[in-house]
């Protein structure tokens, strides 16, 4: 049902007020008029009892009706005369000589109450006698009590009944006092409906401060005084909405990882970056970051941030603390900095990357003629000894030539692989992106090794529920799953387990797991694992295969989803890799 305005209401409300006010003065101006008609009409009716005791006391108090006959013929033709004792026997009735053989009249309200009363008492009532509504007026009068009668109707009634003069009165001003409501209740109406007007469109966002029109009035520069600040405050909000939509991006591709806290200890931001070096830096990965604060390598900045909370300090003087963390065969450098009573931040610097930048230009160079040179030698030494010995037999012919195809394949793998590579690194725009599935990525890698993983008793438990999509070239995501499959196979060991999982996501991010169950890898290659052409057993390398490219396409790919990666021996044996894909196009 639609709300009625409130101009109406308030102009329903005065109006009701003014006339519940207007008849109330009616109502109690009659009763004063009747009330004061009724005094003087009782006061006339007094005086003929005045007349009447004067009458019976000039004749000495005896009751003789030819006086009273003399008497009533002065007085009004309707008005009649009763004379009763205390004790209310009726002694004399004019008009009527059966005065004796009347009943008592002392049950008469008037009569009775006149006995009370000095000044008498009135009833109005129907005669018994006459059969009519009198006016009663009784009275003591020395031993008796006399009542005077009238007929209770035409001039009686008139002069009793109070006039209508204050009721046209109020009726005349009352049309006067609705057109000044109106026009009262207009001016603070459309004050208050543009309040209200203005109320609505801010609690939904939409304001048109063009349109909303405050009359001139002190109520209508309240309102405008009051949408003004608004106003203010709104452009205020959306400076502070524009700074912290800026300051969250900064924060996103912030070089290392971030994170604010309020003074409880308790996250209220943390970009990526954070998320994957705390994981990275905890004994096991998780998607709470509050629950660093357990961990040892975080205790000093616990301590830090305990002993400095609610630190009154000024902006050039603000509490800070530096220290490093070891883990994982990598350097972390931590940074806490307390902001008084509010919180603090924390930021966390992976130290370690650019020393392995360098060291891998400097190894660069020497890698790929390395790794060129292996299987170019092999396949020259092989053809060469077909050309030249005449005598082989064509079973050894095969044998060289398998063993020449063997070493073109390790180079084809070599040369795309260092493609893929080169393709990230200097043309990442050229890559199409959609939405993939890492859970079907991982089914068809294992599918693609499922002769391997059989031939050497490997379980593998791909935990990474369907309906989890990351956005990224299916290319890239695909090779990150193969190479760490395929490293796993080689190098894990027989009868191991392996397993791929998403352990956490948020609206920018999914976190993967993926671990082997096998013998790991010592600590100080750790470092250098995603490294070209590195290789942690030289010798059993090469004998195995691969192209030595594999962990760093995977190191590459994970960045070219905006994410990171980081390996490390797990608790309970094996090798444990830890990285993030975006989950949806980042601004």
């Amino acid at each position: 049902m639609k709300r009625l305005r409130y101009k109406y209401k308030l102009l329903l409300s005065f109006t009701a007020i003014f006339a519940a006010f207007a008849a109330i003065m009616v109502l109690f101006e009659m009763h004063y008029e009747r009330t004061l008609r009724l005094g003087d009409f009782r006061s006339q009716m007094s005086t003929y009892v005045d007349m009447a005791h004067r009458e019976i006391a000039a004749e000495g108090g005896r009751l003789r009706p030819a006086t009273f006959t003399r008497f009533q013929a002065a007085m009004p033709r309707d008005v009649r005369f009763t004379i009763l004792t205390r004790g209310g026997k009726v002694v004399y009735e004019s008009g009527s000589e059966q005065a004796a053989r009347m009943d008592n009249h002392l049950h008469r309200p008037e009569v009775n109450d006149a006995l009370r009363i000095p000044e008498g008492s009135y009833d109005v009532r129907l005669s018994s006698t006459y059969h009519r509504d009198y006016f009663y007026y009784a009275r003591v009068a020395g031993p008796y009590i006399i009542r005077v009668a009238r007929p209770y109707e035409g001039n009686v009634r008139g002069l009793l009944r109070p006039t209508n003069v204050f009721l046209l009165f109020v009726l005349l001003v009352l049309p006067i006092a609705l057109v000044v409501l109106i026009y009262v209740s207009d001016g603070f109406g459309r004050a208050v409906v543009r309040l209200r007007e203005f109320a609505d469109q801010a609690a939904h966002g939409q304001i048109n401060y063009s349109a909303i029109d405050f009359p001139h009035s002190e109520l209508g520069d309240i309102g405008r005084r009051i949408m003004s600040l608004y106003r203010q405050i709104e452009e205020k909000g959306q400076e502070a909405r524009t700074d912290r939509e800026r300051l969250i991006r900064h924060f996103r591709y912030f070089e290392g990882g971030i994170a604010i806290f309020d003074k409880n200890k308790e996250k209220v931001y943390a970009n990526p970056r954070f998320v994957q070096y705390v994981n990275s830096i905890l004994p096991s990965p998780t998607g709470n970051i509050d629950t660093i604060w357990q961990a040892e390598a975080f205790q000093a900045a616990r301590e830090f941030a305990e002993l400095n909370a609610g630190t009154q300090a000024s902006d050039d003087e603000v509490p800070v603390m530096r220290y490093n963390i070891h883990s994982g065969g990598a350097n972390y450098a931590v940074q806490v900095v307390v902001y008084s009573e509010t919180g603090f931040e924390m930021t966390i610097y992976d130290v370690t990357r650019a020393e392995k930048n360098r060291i891998l230009k400097q190894q660069m160079s020497n890698n790929i003629t390395h790794e060129l040179r292996t299987p170019v030698s092999s396949i020259r030494g092989y053809i060469e000894t077909i050309l030249e010995c005449d005598g082989l037999s064509d079973e050894r012919k095969r044998y060289f030539l398998e063993r020449a195809y063997n070493q073109v394949i390790r180079l084809s793998e070599l040369i795309r692989d260092v493609a893929i590579i080169n393709k990230v690194e200097e043309a990442p725009e050229t890559l199409h992106k959609e939405n993939v599935s890492p859970h079907d990525i991982m089914a068809e890698v294992v599918e693609e090794f499922q002769q391997k993983i059989a031939d050497n008793s490997i379980t593998v438990e791909n935990n990474i529920a369907p309906d989890i999509t990351v956005y990224g070239n299916y290319s890239l995501v695909y090779s990150i799953f193969r190479n760490l499959v395929e490293n796993a196979v080689r190098y894990a060991g027989r009868g191991v387990r392996i397993c791929a999982e998403c352990y956490n996501s948020d609206d920018d991010f999914c976190f993967f797991n993926f671990y082997d169950t096998g013998k790991g890898c010592p600590e100080e290659h750790l470092p250098r694992l995603f490294e070209r052409f590195y290789r942690a057993e030289e010798g059993r390398t090469r004998d195995t295969g691969g192209s030595g490219l594999g962990l760093s396409i995977v190191r590459n790919a994970v960045a070219f989803h905006k994410g990171n990666i980081s390996v490390r021996n797990r608790v309970g044996g094996g090798l444990q890799f830890l990285f993030s894909l975006q989950r949806r196009a980042l601004e």
